[in-house]
């Protein structure tokens, strides 16, 4: 009687880009939520929401290494990787800005103030709280529909990473019962990226 050596599988370890992929759009979430309900101004809820957007831009940013990995590192896909890493690292400066106003802003008024200090200094503005955070989902953007032409990514994910782009960007604009278009867009990003995760090496393996 012969003894067979059974091969029990071996887990895949979880890696950065991997946990980008999922927990970036909830991250960002769970901070739009307390920004929500805390309100605007400084307050506890502000610099609890900004630690967790520097957080969930990090993990954009692991997100679109992912990506760039799945797709086999292409040269589309660096050009994606770079534009997208560029736009999460002015996001991560915009929300150290914002924290740092929020310290040292005593209400509303004096956040007004500083944000007018800030914003005199030219380049600010256009480069870490308009044009350049847009970088960001332009990155993704290129890499999600460069993964789908790919067949590494469904049409159907490409096709939700453009409509939670759409509804961040115009739920960021609106104010009331409209600002909760900027939710349903981040569940978008969620329900397209996560599925990613397990198929995203966090290196190129050999051929």
């Amino acid at each position: 009687m012969t003894s067979r050596m059974i091969k029990s599988p071996v887990a895949r370890p979880v890696t950065l880009p991997a946990v980008g992929l999922v927990a970036a759009p909830l991250v960002w979430l769970s901070g739009w939520v307390i920004m929500r309900l805390a309100g605007s101004g400084p307050s506890l809820g502000w610099d609890v929401a900004h630690v967790l957007w520097i957080v969930s831009f990090v993990l954009f940013g692991a997100a679109a290494y992912g990506l760039f990995r799945l797709v086999g590192g292409t040269p589309v896909a660096r050009v994606g990787l770079t534009v997208a890493l560029v736009g999460a690292a002015t996001l991560v400066v915009q929300m150290v800005i914002d924290l740092v106003v929020g310290f040292r802003a005593a209400d509303d008024a004096a956040m007004d103030r500083l944000y007018d200090t800030v914003f005199a200094t030219p380049g600010v503005e256009p480069v870490f709280f308009t044009v350049g955070p847009m970088l960001l989902f332009v990155g993704l953007l290129a890499l999600v529909v460069h993964a789908a032409i790919r067949r590494t990514a469904a049409a159907w994910q490409a096709s939700l990473v453009v409509l939670g782009i759409v509804l961040m960007v115009s739920g960021r604009f609106t104010d009331g019962a409209l600002r909760l278009l900027e939710g349903l867009g981040a569940l978008c990003l969620w329900l397209a990226l996560a599925p990613l995760a397990p198929k995203a090496p966090s290196r190129r393996h050999p051929q």
